[in-house]
């Protein structure tokens, strides 16, 4: 009987997690340290903010800042920040991100076809 109760307890608890972890979540990303980032143009901080930070910012999931985390995004280096912009405009191009949980909870925060052609360009941008 305890081993079923500790089972159960246990199934539990890694229910809980993953739900946490997969959740869709709203757009609610915190900009703060995006405003003024000489790294990051207004305008694609903009796009940024509206569409990536809820998983990419530092309240957001593990695994997706493990790809790119955007409140560190100015201690990358240079090549870093030109390697991971083109990851980014890549991911946008072929509407891999935002993934679609995300898309159908916030469908007025998917990123328009010119707000991917501003990320496409800056990131040719720090490629030159």
């Amino acid at each position: 009987m305890k081993r079923t109760i500790g089972f159960l307890g246990i199934s539990l608890a890694v229910v809980f997690f993953l739900a946490l972890a997969f959740r869709p979540m709203t757009a609610s990303g915190s900009g703060k340290y995006l405003e003024g980032n000489p790294e990051l143009p207004d305008s694609v901080a903009k796009v940024i903010q509206k569409a990536c930070l809820d998983c990419h910012g530092e309240d957001g999931n593990g695994m997706a800042k493990s790809h790119v985390n955007f409140g560190k995004w100015n201690t990358y280096d240079a090549k870093k920040q030109a390697g991971k912009a083109v990851d980014i405009s890549k991911e946008l191009s072929k509407a891999a991100m935002p993934p679609g949980k995300w898309r159908k909870n916030n469908p007025d925060n998917i990123p328009t076809q010119a707000e991917v052609d501003l990320i496409k360009n800056w990131a040719k941008a720090l490629n030159k």
